[in-house]
């Protein structure tokens, strides 16, 4: 098909028989005339043709510097006529309030000063939409507009409708027998809407996060036995009527299988099998565990590595036996193809430091290429929680025995805002505030800038961990801290405590953690002086006069006691003296103190979660030795072991034992505010510390005392709620404590002074006649006071009430003490933040 005579095709006019001469631009205000003549394919001297003329405009197009272009034949001159892009004067987004100006203006390619096109505004748009789709908001509109200005410049306007968030309202599995929805849903990051939604972005639509769920369900699966498990599709439809997303996750779970056989197989020169059977973390019996299975592969091939076969591999087979649901394994090592690393590309980081990625590598460029150990590697740049995905794939290197690695992250804030309050029974009312940056200039150090402020208690926490000290996996930190703690109404005293410490720490294995510390502060121990002389605000004038030396009658509810031995100091024939409100004890441990600690932490770990844990085990053995210096001495040791077990879908049963014991040395009497307090933070159903040592000197505030010795146990169960939708977060638990406390530390000076500076003497018989019934206990010969001392058992049982709350676990206990001494104090209703077990 031809042309139309003396019209123009796609803005070509027929003309091919014509030669151009010279080339004639028109329309360009800010392009040189040059630059477009560069562009054009017909040069001067050449014939003019349809091809040569599409060819041009494609040409000129394609520069983006332009609206319209077109192509026509004046003689045998070729007229360029350009129509130009307008320049971007400004780029304003008009109706986002959820998200910033500065973040939509870096993802979009128009920019101030840049040329305007319509491909740059459509694909801005899409841009838009997609930040919006990856908050939550799929029903986000974005409309742009163009309003001309002189000078060929053009404002771009974004008007955005941001819509409302488009949440996931249902997550449903399909296929799933042994673990409940409820369970598989507690598994996955993503979450359903709730009353809770706003505070958290969890609950939105992410392919992302939808695809990382995917390996994680399958990790769950494999790690409790389900070797076959396989996700058989995702899917999310959105509803449109609603706003809702609606996830649909279809699994096939297979058999469940025990570890049968395991067995070790060399095909490797000179490498024994039987040395390498003490490494091996699967035993014949066990339930299947592909973690397991994974850390036995890397520490064989490590282990093999460091003994000089660079270039050995260990493969795991696997045998299934289907009638008995077991899986024979082999860990077969043969000899690898001989391949090196010939480089490594980290890419995406645009703030971490390279250096910071590599030392999470146990290879590094010349080194022998093994698959195992670059899997551990993706696994530890995960587990930094820098990177919102980590990806490690290879390419040819220079040569067929060279391979290149390249290592490519997607950064996401490592920063963390932590703003919270409330009330707990044992702090009072309580507000907290802290900052943690876990990448710190990208160098991935932490630091972490805390305080707290409440009704008993003022604090504040300076901590920073370079976590790779001196080239090594060594966790080196520093801590600075300050405490202001209010115990005047257990045991009639404030501490304040301020000093700081260091602290190194290291893997010995993956389950088993240690960290040793020191630490330097100084404590001042101060009790209210009504509680030392007895002129409290319950206490009459008369006998304030009397606290001063001047004789008065004795007053009902005043601070003279009458006992056999006391004298009359008043001359109504009866026997007075004169007890501090305050025990003697709490007054014996006033003043400043320098503490300088040495301790160490040495911990076993094979929970399944650090949060909420279902099964494994928790073992902690902590010592710290004062003395190195400083006003104490002793020697405090503490442990505690946890042991969970899921006994039926989301009900896990629990049992806890904790002890402690502290031994002065070098003649060093270990003051009662240094040893241990307990009450309902480890026997529930009693108050803050409600048993243990405690002063019963008649008008005196029935102080605790602490004691050098305790020990603790715990069952419970945990389950869920009927009828409660578990995206809320609450579950409920029964349980039973156990516990004892006693041996009180330093208990004072022999003698009670009395106004007017006469001392006395009080006997265990003066104190079994102040309590007829006699206290069990009584420190013998009584002679600091009437103290009780005892190793009676303490027990109580109860209901608890826990919620994973946005604002950290919560937890309510109803407990009742069905074991307990009369001088103890108890509280049936206890609640307060942080996990308790």
């Amino acid at each position: 098909m031809s042309a139309p005579q003396g019209g123009e095709w796609f803005g070509v006019t027929s003309a091919q028989a014509q030669t151009v001469r010279t080339i004639q631009v028109e329309g360009n205000r800010r392009v040189d005339a040059e630059t477009i003549k560069s562009y054009v394919s017909i040069q001067p001297g050449q014939s003019y043709s349809a091809y040569g003329a599409d060819d041009s405009l494609k040409t000129l197009f394609a520069t983006g510097l332009f609206a319209d272009v077109s192509l026509t034949m004046r003689g045998s001159t070729l007229v360029v006529k350009v129509v130009e892009n307008p320049i971007v004067n400004l780029v304003s987004f008009e109706g986002n309030k959820k998200v910033k100006d500065d973040v939509l203006l870096s993802e979009i390619e128009s920019q101030p000063r840049s040329v305007l096109t319509r491909a740059k505004i459509e694909g801005d748009t899409q841009r838009i939409l997609e930040i919006y789709r990856r908050s939550g908001r799929f029903g986000a509109q974005v409309v742009p507009k163009v309003i001309d200005l002189p000078d060929n410049r053009a404002n771009l306007v974004f008007e955005i409708d941001e819509g409302d968030k488009t949440s996931v309202v249902g997550i449903n599995f399909i296929g799933n027998r042994a673990y409940s929805d409820d369970t598989l849903r507690d598994v996955i990051t993503t979450t359903q809407r709730n009353w809770l939604s706003w505070l958290k972005a969890t609950d939105v639509y992410d392919p992302e996060r939808l695809q990382a769920d995917q390996e994680i369900l399958r990790r769950y699966y494999l790690k409790h036995g389900y070797a076959d498990f396989r996700v058989i599709s995702a899917v999310a439809e959105l509803d449109r009527e609603r706003n809702a997303f609606y996830i649909t996750v279809t699994v096939d779970e297979g058999d469940k299988y025990d570890f049968g056989d395991v067995d070790v197989q060399a095909y490797v020169r000179d490498v024994d099998p039987e040395s390498l059977r003490g490494i091996i973390k699967t035993r014949a019996g066990d339930t299947y565990n592909a973690d397991l299975v994974e850390s036995t592969l890397e520490d064989m091939t490590l282990e093999l590595a460091n003994s000089g076969y660079a270039f050995a591999q260990v493969r795991p087979r696997g045998d299934r036996d289907y009638e008995n649901k077991t899986i024979n394994l082999t860990y077969v090592v043969e000899e690898g193809p001989r391949v090196y690393i010939e480089r490594i590309n980290i890419r995406g980081n645009t703030r971490t430091l390279d250096r910071v990625i590599r030392r999470e590598f146990d290879f590094a460029e010349g080194d022998a290429y093994n698959v195992v150990i670059i899997d551990r590697a993706k696994r530890r740049l995960e587990d930094l929680r820098y990177f919102k995905t980590v990806n490690i794939s290879r390419a040819q290197g220079s040569a067929p025995d060279r391979i290149v690695i390249n290592v490519d992250v997607v950064e996401q804030p490592t920063g963390e805002i932590s703003v919270g309050g409330g009330y707990s029974t044992r702090d009072g009312f309580v507000a907290d505030l802290s900052v943690t940056e876990r990448n710190l200039l990208g160098r991935g150090q932490i630091l972490t800038v805390g305080g707290s402020i409440g009704e008993r208690k003022q604090a504040f926490d300076f901590s920073f961990t370079e976590p790779f000290f001196l080239g090594r996996r060594l966790a080196a930190g520093i801590d600075v801290f300050y405490r202001d703690l209010d115990y005047t109404d257990t045991s009639s005293y404030k501490a304040k405590a301020a000093g700081g410490g260091a602290r190194l720490g290291f893997q010995l294995n993956q389950e088993t953690s240690f960290q040793g510390r020191y630490r330097i502060y100084q404590a001042d121990i101060q009790t209210n002086s009504y509680l030392m002389d007895g002129c409290g605000p319950n206490t009459a004038a008369s006998l304030a006069m009397q606290t001063c030396g001047v004789p008065a009658p004795a007053t009902k509810g005043g601070p003279i006691y009458r006992f056999p031995s006391g004298g009359d100091t008043n001359g109504d024939g009866i026997a007075d003296v004169f007890a501090p409100e305050a025990s003697i004890a709490i007054n014996a441990a006033q003043g400043k103190r320098l503490y300088s600690i040495f301790g160490y932490d040495l911990v076993y770990s094979t929970l399944d979660s650090f949060t909420r844990p279902h099964d494994g085990l928790y073992l902690r053995f902590s010592q710290d030795l004062a003395g190195a210096g400083g006003d104490a001495k002793y020697l405090r040791s503490d442990a505690e072991a946890r042991y969970y077990k899921e006994m039926a879908p989301e009900v896990v049963g629990l049992v806890k034992l904790t002890g402690g014991v502290m031994n002065g040395w070098g003649g060093y009497d270990i003051p009662v505010t240094d040893t241990y307090f307990k009450g309902g933070e480890t026997i529930r159903g009693f108050d803050t510390s409600g048993y243990g040592p405690r002063d019963l000197t008649p008008g005196g505030q029935r102080d605790a005392l602490g004691g050098k010795v305790f020990a603790a146990a715990t069952a419970e169960v945990q389950f869920p709620i009927p009828f409660v939708p578990d995206e809320f977060g609450f579950r409920g638990a029964f349980f039973a404590d156990a516990g004892i406390l006693f041996d009180v530390g330093d208990s004072g000076p022999l003698m009670i002074t009395q106004p007017g500076g006469r001392q006395l003497t009080l006997t265990l018989a003066e104190c079994s006649s102040v309590n007829p019934g006699g206290w069990t206990g009584v420190v013998p010969g009584g002679a600091n006071g009437c103290y009780v001392d005892d190793t009676e058992p303490r027990a109580s049982v109860g209901f608890s009430l826990l919620w994973d709350s946005p604002f950290g676990p919560l937890r309510a206990d109803l407990g009742y003490a069905v074991l307990k001494e009369d001088y103890d104090n108890t509280q049936i209703f206890r609640f307060g933040a942080g996990k308790q077990f």
